[in-house]
């Protein structure tokens, strides 16, 4: 049977291919309807599209509410006076902390105490070019 299978075709069998020739045609011809049917018809199309319109009005007017409630907001935010950004506090030094003894000018400095050792400037500059160990 499978020889058989193979051997037939996808077509239609030529006695039912011209059996209703002409039912394409009548399946695309519209129906005539009565008065009554297209009335109804009328209407039905008529409620749609009177609810469309609806539909759009609302969403027209709802977006005429919203500009107007924008309008406000800026005209209230453009009177107020904006406050200005106050820059961040930096973090101060610990008081009480020895001095680097770098930063300070030569002429003023006198007597310093470092790590419980008492030290002067004229020790710590010293004539010679090393510095102290």
């Amino acid at each position: 049977m499978s020889a058989d299978d193979s051997s037939r075709s996808h077509c239609p069998q030529r006695e039912k291919a011209n059996l209703h020739p002409g039912q394409i045609v009548l399946d695309a011809q519209v129906k005539r309807r009565t008065s009554s049917q297209k009335k109804a018809d009328d209407s039905r199309a008529k409620d749609l599209s009177d609810a469309c319109t609806a539909v759009v009005q609302q969403g027209c007017t709802r977006i005429l509410e919203m500009e107007a409630t924008m309008e406000v907001e800026q005209a209230t935010q453009d009177t107020v006076k904006a406050k200005p950004v106050k820059p961040k506090p930096k973090p101060k030094g610990r008081q009480g902390r020895p001095t680097n003894i770098s930063d300070l000018p030569r002429g003023e400095v006198a007597n310093i105490e470092v790590e419980a050792h008492h030290v002067t400037a004229d020790n710590f500059l010293g004539s010679s070019n090393k510095p102290p160990r």
